[in-house]
């Protein structure tokens, strides 16, 4: 708690100040917080990070002894041989403020949320294990409240751990979500950052949507590595999602801005 508290000391910022712990969901959850607040005028601009370190042996050993690490060296973000995910530290911050006043400071502005929801998913089939029902639904609150179709998203930075089951549940809310809107497939592109740089935990969303904001800025769109043979349990035939194996141009359809959705699971 003391660190979101010194940084309000030494800056002299006196708007909300807290710490947001929701496990590997943890800075995109402050993103979302840190939105709302500037929604509800609480502030007028906002920083929102995360940062995950390794400090002592026994988080890592705690992971081996949940099987949740990978066997090998590799993060294999929804390929075959995805068997878990390999460890990364970072950390990163966001400055926020609503458009409108970006504008009129003359900011250099990266990118805009034009919406974003959260929820816990209740009782599931265990700890890591995502359900997807209830995934689909925060996906599909996400759409709405940012008033955008699903037809529009062009880009998914998913979560992408590297778990068969955990990979193939987050592709099946991800079309559960879309159905509800449209029934093309194959028309968005998916990736995962954590197969570059493994998963840094409470800062991987922080460095999954610097990620998406570099992708704008040079418009392109980067390759999801160590996933060159898909995961057998995900049917990309029937998703409205595609795995990006390459990096390519990113083209957007006409008077339609791109746009990208992250997604993100804590335990």
């Amino acid at each position: 708690w003391s660190i979101a508290n010194r940084v309000s000391y030494a800056l002299d910022l006196q708007g909300p100040s807290m710490p947001v712990d929701t496990a590997c969901s943890s800075s995109l959850v402050a993103v979302h917080l840190a939105s709302e607040s500037l929604r509800r005028r609480e502030c007028q601009v906002a920083l929102a990070g995360g940062v995950n370190l390794y400090q002592h042996p026994a988080k890592y050993q705690s992971f081996c002894h949940r099987r949740m690490l990978a066997v090998g060296d590799k993060c294999r973000s929804y390929g075959e041989g995805d068997d878990g995910f390999i460890p990364g530290e970072g950390v990163g911050t966001l400055v926020l403020k609503p458009l409108r006043q970006a504008e009129r400071d003359g900011d250099r502005i990266y990118g805009v949320i034009r919406g974003s929801a959260y929820d816990h998913s209740g009782r599931s089939n265990g700890y890591a294990t995502p359900n997807p029902n209830s995934q689909a639904h925060v996906i599909a609150q996400a759409l709405a409240q940012a008033n955008v179709p699903a037809r529009s998203i062009s880009y998914i930075e998913g979560h992408g751990t590297g778990t068969q089951m955990g990979d193939s549940l987050e592709v099946a809310a991800i079309t559960q979500a879309f159905a509800q809107q449209t029934s093309d497939t194959g028309f968005c592109a998916l990736a995962s950052l954590k197969a570059n740089i493994g998963h840094a935990e409470s800062a991987t969303s922080i460095a999954g949507i610097a990620r998406i904001l570099m992708q704008f800025r040079h418009r392109q769109i980067a390759p999801s590595i160590h996933a060159d043979t898909v995961n057998p349990n995900i049917d990309f035939s029937r998703a409205p999602c595609y795995l990006q194996t390459s990096l390519t141009a990113w083209e957007s359809p006409a008077a339609v801005p791109r746009r990208a959705m992250i997604n993100a699971f804590g335990a």
